[in-house]
């Protein structure tokens, strides 16, 4: 997201009247004095806004002539490559109005297409397919990448700006694209941070089978003793997103440790299972047994109790996406952080906290 500072504000005020038409192609900018006092900023803050726009096709100067708008509208069609993933778990369903409403406000078409699509054209033909799109850049919302796959080719092929949205750490490395990524290491530390904040000593872990927040089972020890969470018996259960899977690995959890007092789970969807499991148990949350999520699904607070979680802002993240999209060009690529919340509903009080804060102990 761009900073607070004036040449990144100026440099988007400039982008957006040039993309709404109401600054219009071939038309002279003020001279530099004259353009510095109407926008109340400095010469160099000026500059530096002009110099972005002219590398991003939207400005053209000339010595002794001025600076102009572009007498033709560059491309700005965005592509959105995505997979066929249909289930409301997956996060591109969330960025992707993220995406839409950004590049509505800075004047961008977009159009999304499947990645199997493309990848069953094969590689010259699905790049001959795009540049005949006239595209601007394109957004891959697609993670792990080991660097040999067929859509890496094609975005090669085009030259034009690439970023992969919601990406895994490493995956700029192995694709040579910019990305945009989610620091899930911090950001699962934190949520449980805040569990045991929030008073809670026995927690245990539900995970995915293939993945544990980029956290390895036997870093779980250390990071528990590190926040005061009880280390004995097993931290860390497994299961898959499905109703009886989730249901099993509850119940053998409960089971081997009858005194846990929280649940931190994979994912906010895990969590809505598990809150429908501890019911059927006559277990209430959070008086009995605590829940978190990790996500930041849209729908956490309309659950019964509001589930608590760490929001990875899917919304914010398309947002970002289009406003990276234009410095993520061919052949540089960086990794770029997208920001997190860890957001505390009910699902986590503690009532032995609020016991004690209404006592006035």
């Amino acid at each position: 997201m761009p900073s607070g500072w004036k040449k990144d504000r100026i440099y988007l005020l400039l982008k957006q009247k040039i993309l709404r038409g109401e600054l219009a192609p071939k038309t002279r900018l003020p001279n530099e004095l004259d353009f510095c006092r109407e926008l109340q900023v400095a010469k160099v803050t000026l500059r530096s806004a002009l110099a972005r726009l002219e590398s991003e096709g939207l400005v053209e100067r000339f010595r002794g002539k001025g600076t102009f708008v572009c007498g033709e509208s560059a491309d700005r069609l965005i592509q959105i490559i995505v997979r066929q993933n249909f289930g409301i778990q997956f996060p591109h369903h969330y960025i992707i109005p993220g995406i839409t409403a950004a590049a509505n406000e800075f004047g961008y078409a977009v159009d999304i297409c499947f990645a199997e699509y493309l990848l069953d054209l094969g590689t010259a033909k699905a790049a001959d397919y795009l540049k005949r799109k006239n595209i601007c850049g394109t957004l891959l919302l697609e993670s792990d990448f080991l660097g040999h796959e067929p859509e890496i080719e094609i975005f090669h092929r085009l030259g034009l700006p690439v970023l992969l949205v919601h990406a895994r750490m490493n995956d700029h490395i192995s694709t040579g694209f910019s990305s945009l990524v989610p620091d899930a290491r911090r950001s699962w530390r934190d949520g449980l941070k805040h569990l045991s904040e929030s008073g809670y000593e026995n927690v245990r872990l539900l995970m995915d089978p293939e993945d544990f927040r980029s956290w390895s089972l036997s870093e779980y020890p250390a990071l528990f003793r590190k926040l005061n969470l009880n280390t004995e018996g097993t931290l860390c259960y497994t299961a898959r997103l499905d109703p009886e899977s989730i249901r099993a690995a509850v119940k053998m959890m409960l089971r081997e440790n009858p005194d846990t007092q929280a649940v931190y789970c994979y994912s906010d969807f895990y969590a809505m299972q598990v809150m429908k499991v501890l019911a059927s148990m006559n277990l209430r949350v959070p008086d009995d047994i605590a829940v978190m999520g990790y996500c930041g699904y849209p729908g956490d607070v309309m659950h019964d109790p509001p589930l608590s979680t760490v929001d990875l802002g899917y919304m914010n993240i398309g947002r970002m996406a289009v406003e990276l999209l234009p410095q993520s060009p061919e052949g540089k690529a960086v990794r770029n952080l997208s920001p997190y919340q860890v957001i505390g509903r009910k699902s986590t009080e503690n009532p032995a906290q609020l016991r004690i804060l209404s006592s006035g102990r």
